[in-house]
């Protein structure tokens, strides 16, 4: 009988403004299963990439509140979790760069995120980028449309 593949390293990707709890418990009882290391990683965007010089606004300052008040935020969110945690990140820049960068450097052999049903998202999901690009295996949960 082949045995089962063991994950050493599961990475849940949440967007904290989304109804992550899906997504984290999955990953949760994976990372369990496997006894296996468990992080977690939001991506934010990158405000210098919404404003141009002609906007005046100290980009760099809004960036790092945005950030600091999204870990805070996340910090909370994950102190309630009954599974310890390698690392949780925040982050800011280009979904698939930052996730692709931490699978490498963290070692991940399980990404874990979501993807909304929708007409738009078939065009320009993110988990679809993440398909071509990963290096490790995926595993995609769909969320379920809001009425």
């Amino acid at each position: 009988m082949e045995q089962e593949h063991g994950y050493k390293h599961v990475l849940v990707a949440l967007d904290i403004n989304d109804d992550f709890q899906p997504l984290l418990q999955r990953a949760i009882g994976i990372a369990r299963r496997h006894n296996a290391k468990l992080s977690v990683l939001h991506v934010d965007i990158n405000l210098r990439d919404l404003y141009t010089e002609m906007v005046d606004i100290d980009v760099e300052r809004v960036q790092h509140k945005v950030l600091a008040d999204t870990k805070n935020k996340l910090d909370t969110i994950l102190s309630g979790i009954d599974y310890p945690l390698e690392r949780s990140m925040v982050m800011c820049g280009d979904l698939v760069e930052e996730v692709n960068q931490v699978i490498e450097a963290q070692n991940v052999d399980l990404l874990v995120c979501g993807h909304h049903q929708s007409f738009w998202n078939l065009l320009a999901s993110a988990a679809r980028q993440l398909m071509n690009t990963v290096s490790c295996d995926l595993l995609i949960i769909p969320f379920k449309a809001k009425k």
